[in-house]
């Protein structure tokens, strides 16, 4: 429903009106939408200090075996496995579990991904969603900041 693309359930439970005046437009009013997808996010579990996730780099031969959703690993350990952001630099020292994803397949960019993109596949369960919202929020975080 509407442009958040909410099940009516969900946009029973999460829809929220910004103006404060209890209608909730999803369809016309974009300050409803994203208040909405705000207000879903973090009832979801979304957590502020934490972003969803960051492309990184495999060293050549990385195991394919330890790609996939339900491996998690510190961030340390997937640095000793060769894994370091895309722009070549090390993985932050961050107490953090990951997984490594490949949502393109096999042969696709990596990414490594926190609990924040497991929030975003409640949303939406397709690895292609959650990357672009992802890879779309960082591109806007980095046009604030320039």
């Amino acid at each position: 429903m509407g442009q958040s693309q909410f099940m009516h359930s969900t946009f029973l439970r999460y829809a929220v009106s910004y103006r404060g005046d209890g209608k909730r437009d999803i369809w016309h009013r974009r300050e409803d939408v994203f208040a909405s997808i705000a207000n879903y996010l973090s009832q979801s579990g979304w957590r502020a200090e934490e972003t969803w996730g960051r492309p990184v780099r495999l060293r050549p031969g990385f195991d394919p075996a330890l790609v996939g959703p339900g491996i998690k690993k510190s961030l340390a350990a997937w640095a000793k496995l060769g894994v370091r952001r895309s722009d070549g630099g090390n993985l932050p020292a961050r107490p953090i579990e990951a997984s490594i994803l490949r949502p393109g397949g096999s042969e696709g960019p990596a990414v490594l991904v926190y609990d924040n993109y497991r929030v975003l596949l409640k949303w939406n369960s397709s690895n292609y969603f959650a990357s672009a919202v992802g890879l779309l929020a960082d591109s806007l975080e980095e046009r604030k900041l320039n």
